[in-house]
């Protein structure tokens, strides 16, 4: 099979000659920049372009030589990154926030949140906040061409990447992670103003996005990291009432605008939400941080196959940047054998950090190759 059929019969539950691997597709199945830059230099690769295309996580894609190394079957087309005004290592990005470079990292890190300071906000509030403007002509521009020249001249599987800001997320920057947990429970009006107005924006960005790609690309992301280590960070009761009916309804404007798939991308230990998301739309579920409580292969696989697809499962907390080269080969034969050729992409279970070693990662993908 091609790469591009691969894909798509894998994330739509059919057998595929072999299971697909991604590098690079995602802003979080991508590399951290300095690991990028290790990687090429043990690799003897000279191309010297190391854009960001995130900057909060300090994220690069790799190299068209590298992917291609590796094999993966997925390309990206990402909104178009207009680099923020970094002053003293910070910037002012949508909504107002403000960002830190939490050095000698690469990831910025909020250290302001415009609603952080007011007792209980409301309309005037959110009428003062400063929001992103949908329809930038700047972030869509080429992306049709783009999409339409890798669809009709390579065989590679098109992503359209992630770039619109979530719902809980986005609250969590607006409001400081302290005052969203009280919100939920305590503010519940004010916040369904903010998932109102929210709404409102993400329709705009997605009808902008997908009139340019959503013909050519198999798969859409979309962020909201709902989980922590052991638990999701609210209960299913608060995720059904408050931000369940809004990923519904963005979810069903997407899937009415284009036939294409919904991958979420959440972190952390959210399975007691899965069938709650799959109800909203999700259609693909990524990282797979396969080290958080409930959210070891043979569970998700026995519990959800058929009914939604994983993307990515490497595990990147201990494997991949600390284990042995016997270690990561068992890793992923294993996950090989459990998550099969059907409803799985195989990839890192995040973006390759700096303290993986290039040894490791092409230890990986040359285990990949052999058990896929």
């Amino acid at each position: 099979m091609k790469s591009r059929e691969r894909v798509i019969r894998a994330v739509n539950f059919k057998d595929a000659d072999k299971t697909p691997l991604d590098l690079g597709a995602t802003i979080v199945t991508c590399m951290d920049l300095n690991a990028h830059k290790k990687l090429k230099k043990y690799l003897c690769i000279s191309d010297d372009n190391d854009n960001i295309i995130d900057y909060t996580m300090g994220t690069v894609e790799p190299c068209e030589e590298i992917m291609q190394k590796f094999g993966s079957d997925v390309r990206r087309v990402g909104l178009n990154v207009i680099p923020p005004d970094i002053k003293d290592n910070k910037y002012e990005g949508g909504f107002g926030i403000r960002y830190k470079k939490a050095l000698p990292h690469e990831y910025f890190d909020v250290y302001y949140s415009p609603l952080a300071y007011a007792d209980t906000p409301d309309s005037s509030d959110l009428d003062n906040l400063i929001m992103p403007d949908p329809d930038m002509p700047q972030l869509y521009a080429g992306l049709r061409q783009r999409a339409r020249d890798m669809f009709n001249n390579t065989d590679f599987a098109i992503f359209a990447d992630f770039g619109v800001p979530g719902f809980y997320e986005t609250s969590q920057k607006i409001r400081g992670y302290e005052n969203l947990g009280c919100d939920l429970l305590l503010n519940r009006k004010f916040l369904f103003e903010l998932y109102d107005r929210l709404l409102d924006l993400q329709k705009r960005f997605f009808n902008n996005y997908l009139d340019e790609v959503g013909k050519y690309a198999a798969a859409i992301g979309y962020a909201d990291d709902l989980g922590m280590q052991d638990r999701p960070q609210m209960s299913t009761e608060t995720y059904r009432t408050v931000i369940k009916p809004y990923h519904k309804k963005i979810f069903s404007f997407i899937h009415e605008k284009a036939d294409i798939k919904i991958m979420l991308h959440s972190c952390g230990a959210i399975e007691p939400l899965m069938d709650d998301l799959i109800d909203a739309g999700v259609d693909i579920f990524n990282p797979l941080q396969t080290k958080a409580a409930c959210m070891s292969p043979e569970l998700l696989m026995q519990k959800y196959r058929g009914r939604a697809a994983f993307w990515g499962g490497m595990d990147e907390q201990y494997v991949l940047p600390r284990g042995t080269s016997q270690e990561i080969e068992a890793e992923t034969k294993r996950m090989m054998s459990v998550m099969g050729r059907s409803g799985y992409v195989f990839g890192p279970g995040h973006n390759i950090q700096e303290d993986t070693p290039p040894e490791n990662i092409i230890t990986m993908y040359e285990a990949a190759d052999i058990y896929r």
